[in-house]
């Protein structure tokens, strides 16, 4: 886990790996933002941009799922029984999505934003764990470095998985959604001028 009063010598594998967990936040961020609009579109307009076409959505979904998975694969926590459970959040959710993708027969994100489909529910869980995953992101560097904002994206993530499982409310969900996008990116930004270094912390206390 971080530690910025502790600077320790960085190997070239220590450098790789901070480099990948940071881009994998950087993408994740990214991928937010565009997904911010794909949803303001379908809640708004009713139907997506042209520039949302032909499968650019899902795309963008699973570059998400990636990053995320980057930067979990990479997270240095000194605990491993709480990174195991961390990772195991991105794994429940990729045995969820990933065969619910192949299942449906339409568009699996549009069936998902909108509230409809028959796997709308096994979506929002798995989508669910893959933000729990994301979020403990978020929760570690405001624990470690004081990114409060982290807590907040963390807590509202919760909330909009809740609100679609209970039952689809899209403009509250839309305005959840720009608030923890928003979140994210200014968390990203300040993420990225921390030094290498604070994320690697004291080696002896790794688990």
């Amino acid at each position: 886990m971080g530690d910025p009063n502790v600077k320790a010598e960085l190997t070239s594998f220590d450098k790789v790996s901070v480099a990948l967990y940071r881009s994998g936040i950087v993408v994740a961020s990214l991928c937010l933002i565009f997904g911010l609009y794909y949803f303001y579109t379908l809640t708004i307009k009713g139907h997506p941009s042209f520039l949302l076409q032909d499968g650019v959505p899902e795309i963008v979904f699973w570059a998400f799922f990636v990053s995320v998975g980057i930067s979990l694969s990479f997270l240095h926590l000194y605990s491993s029984q709480i990174l195991r459970v961390v990772q195991g959040f991105f794994m429940i959710s990729a045995l969820i999505l990933i065969p619910l993708t192949f299942m449906s027969e339409n568009s699996f994100l549009k069936s998902l934003f909108i509230g409809t489909g028959e796997y709308n529910k096994l979506g929002t869980v798995g989508i669910g764990f893959l933000l729990a995953g994301y979020s403990s992101i978020g929760a570690k560097e405001a624990y470690c470095f004081k990114l409060y904002e982290g807590y907040l994206y963390a807590i509202l993530s919760f909330f909009l998985v809740i609100i679609h499982l209970i039952g689809p409310s899209p403009k509250v969900e839309l305005g959840l959604f720009t608030v923890i996008t928003v979140l994210a990116v200014v968390f990203t930004i300040r993420k990225l001028r921390l030094p290498l270094h604070y994320d690697i912390g004291d080696k002896s206390h790794y688990q």
